[in-house]
């Protein structure tokens, strides 16, 4: 009866005069609030959206409400935005902006079923409310559950159902998402070829696929590109490993980066890592807009890169140089200065993330745990779990790594606990409580809980974690029974076969595996290396130069392969006593390659203090009482029989050195001789080391708990050691 525009004019005709004031102001105080929240939603200034919806909470409408609901999500303020839910009058309940609204929160606070209730519940679904739906899923990793919503109901596409579902099948990539993509490729409606959201995540499924040829033929063929086009070529580029065309397509863009391609460029850089890369990142680093410092994901990306390329003091700079640092930009240098082996920076950084006032996160606390993984001292790991916000200790993910971390602290009974208290432990809990037993020499208890492990459960991790752990414990027979058993051999999988074999210098065998693999394969330079490491246990010099020549032929650009390689190398020949051809060999890899190799470290807990050790390491303020503490452990190390081994010294003896005094400084004696000088000494010494133990730390060490009458457990790069009254948990499997 009456059109739109007389509504407000005709209801208020029937109004009582003193009415009709305040529904005109409350009309006018929501219009007004929701334009205010629109532009701060807009301007990303979610705080301020939620600090004037609570001043005008009662003038706030549907359109306010979900304006708020969105405000907390991008927050993850999830208690909050839990309140305003309650809100929530049955109407607005059925609004569908509303409803789109909620499931999204839902799906951010990782709160799947009611998620799922309220979609069910909701009896006319629109194309958004799927979408909405389809997006959290794949946030949550539940691609699959998108592909079978899709194939269930047959909704008609248009643009964000095409986006979402083509995302879903580039993240799965099997043969029945390969099948629903090209199928989305093949019967395209002509209204969604001009979109550009639409042709992009053509593109980047195309390239998931590994179908290059047919992404590069669309995107020559679309006339208009943006630099988003540009965004999923390159992408697509670095998921193929083709690092030198995303550069080279980077460089034919004619358009200002944005932060989507400042991102991708810096990854490009990051994988590449050669001088180009290094040349290409650190430039347009230096042009990038000052505007990006407070971008979280461009400037953590750029800390990767620089952290990778070793460029700590420009990482630190740029760090520095961010006004309003994140939870995500301390990630990055926590996780930089673990790969530069810079452990103690990690806490120290965790600490000063406190002192600003930020929580970690899920991810930071994810990382630091495997920080204290990497650096497998008790103490310090139990003073950062201490710390671990009641609400996360419950976390899967938590839980999981936790159970990884206990056992490279060789506290394998924590980590047994926690496996334990989980009601329905997930294919990760497994694998980590696998390598756990693994590491600690526990080989027949690995093997009992991996085939407890439900068939169709086992992975990959599973099944190498197995192996490694029947590796370290010389358990031959297990180890070939659990590989015959593996329908699908994968490169880690026969890695770890070879390095079983390898260690137990059966040559021969581990060679005709490998033979096997790359009848239908292209070569690994993993197995070689496992096959090059064993022949060093043994000191095979001959085996060890033609391993590593066919490894120069058949791996010519590996740069860190062919470094790690030589290392192993010019340390056999060192082993045998030809310092000569060792020489060579590192004349030959620093020409070639610089002076790359990986400096030995060592890290003990004295007093709930990190303390690192370098070989020859004089730094430390108590070096003194160290070096006269060295002495006398090397007196009593001789006067009960031990002869101090010159095959593991791997380079020239100097004039004013001998071999003892050589021995006698490297990193793990270093810290044993710390640990010894504090008062009183500790009954046990716990020790984690970057690189393998060698041959004469580990024969000291066993004759050192027997003379001292203490327990020393050190872990190494490839597992730990439990010393104690002469013997060690390895057998001397190392």
């Amino acid at each position: 009866m009456f059109c739109s525009k007389c509504s407000l004019t005709v209801r208020c005709v029937f109004l009582p005069l003193n009415e009709i004031s305040t529904f005109i102001t409350t009309r006018h105080s929501s219009t007004t609030l929701n334009a205010r929240m629109k532009k701060l939603i807009d301007s990303k200034r979610y705080r301020h959206v939620l600090d004037i919806f609570d001043k005008q909470s009662h003038a706030a409408d549907d359109f306010a409400l979900n304006m708020a609901l969105k405000a907390c999500s991008n927050l993850q303020d999830y208690r909050r935005g839990r309140g305003i839910v309650r809100q929530l009058s049955p109407k607005s309940l059925n609004n569908p902006f509303i409803q789109t609204s909620l499931i999204h929160f839902y799906m951010k606070s990782g709160d799947l079923k009611s998620a799922t209730d309220l979609f069910n519940s909701i009896p006319v679904k629109t194309n958004p409310l799927y979408t909405t739906l389809f997006k959290g899923l794949i946030s949550m990793k539940k691609s699959k559950e998108v592909l079978n919503l899709y194939e269930q109901n047959k909704m008609k596409l248009d643009e964000g159902v095409f986006v979402m579902v083509s995302k879903a099948c580039s993240e799965i990539c099997d043969d029945r998402a390969r099948r629903t993509g090209k199928q989305l490729a093949d019967n395209l409606p002509k209204d969604l070829k001009g979109s550009e959201k639409v042709m992009n995540s053509t593109i980047f499924m195309l390239m998931k696929f590994g179908n290059v040829d047919e992404a590069e033929q669309l995107f020559r063929q679309m006339k208009h590109k943006t630099i988003y086009t540009y965004g999923a070529m390159m992408k697509g580029y670095n998921h193929n490993q083709m690092f030198e065309k995303a550069l080279n397509l980077f460089h034919q863009m004619d358009l200002a980066p944005n932060e989507n391609i400042l991102t991708i460029i810096f990854n490009t850089c990051t994988h590449l890592f050669n001088d180009r890369a290094l040349q290409i990142g650190k430039e347009l680093l230096r042009k990038m807009n000052k505007s990006y410092y407070n971008n979280d994901i461009v400037i953590t990306s750029a800390i990767h890169m620089l952290m990778k390329f070793d460029l700590v003091n420009d990482a630190e700079r740029l760090f520095r140089q961010v006004k309003t640092k994140s939870a995500l930009t301390y990630h990055a240098m926590i996780n930089g200065y673990s790969q530069l082996d810079e452990l103690d920076k990690c806490f120290q950084l965790f600490d000063q993330m406190k002192s600003d006032q930020i929580l970690p996160n899920e991810v930071v606390l994810l990382s630091t745990i495997g920080v204290c993984a990497k650096i497998g001292i008790r103490s310090v790991s139990q003073s950062i779990v201490d710390q671990i916000p009641a609400d996360l200790k419950s976390s899967r993910n938590i839980q999981n790594a936790l159970i990884s971390m206990w056992g490279k602290n060789s506290s394998i009974g924590k980590s047994k606990e926690i496996f334990e208290s989980l009601s329905d432990p997930d294919v990760v809990a497994y694998n980590s409580m696998i390598n756990a037993y693994g590491l600690n020499g526990m080989g027949v208890e690995a093997v009992e809980l991996y085939r407890r492990i439900p068939v169709d459960m086992r992975d990959e991790v599973s099944r190498t974690c197995a192996l490694n752990a029947c590796s370290h414990a010389g358990l031959l027979n297990e180890c070939r029974h659990i590989f015959d058993q593996i329908p699908h051999k994968t490169v880690k999988i026969v890695t770890a076969m070879v390095d079983c074999l390898s260690r137990l210098a059966m040559f021969d065998e581990a060679e005709s595996v490998i033979e096997d693999y790359e009848k239908i394969n292209p070569p690994s330079s993993a197995m070689y290396m496992a096959l090059l490491s064993g022949a060093r246990n043994v000191r095979y010099s001959n085996l060890s130069d033609r391993i590593y020549k066919k490894m120069q032929q058949l791996f010519p650009d590996e740069k860190d392969t062919l470094i790690a390689g030589s290392v192993l190398l010019s340390n056999i020949y060192s082993s045998i006593g030809d310092h000569h051809r060792a020489g060579d060999i590192r004349t030959t890899r620093i020409k070639q390659f610089g002076y790359n190799v990986k400096v030995g470290l060592s890290w003990t807990s004295v007093n709930n203090q990190l303390v690192r050790f370098k070989a020859h390491d004089h730094s430390h303020p108590q070096s003194e009482e160290i070096y006269e503490e060295l002495q006398r452990l090397s007196c009593e190390l001789r006067e009960h029989g031990h002869t101090f081994d010159s095959s593991w010294i791997t380079r020239p003896v100097k004039e004013d050195e001998t071999v003892e005094s050589v021995l006698c400084g490297h990193s793990e004696k270093l810290a044993i001789a710390f640990n010894f000088i504090q008062q009183p000494p500790p009954s046990i010494i716990q020790i984690s080391k970057n690189l393998r133990i060698c041959g004469d730390c580990h024969a000291a060490t066993k004759l050192i708990t027997k003379m001292r009458r203490c327990e020393i457990i050190i872990r190494d790069a490839n597992r730990i050691h439990h010393f104690s009254n002469g013997e060690c948990s390895c057998q001397d499997h190392f």
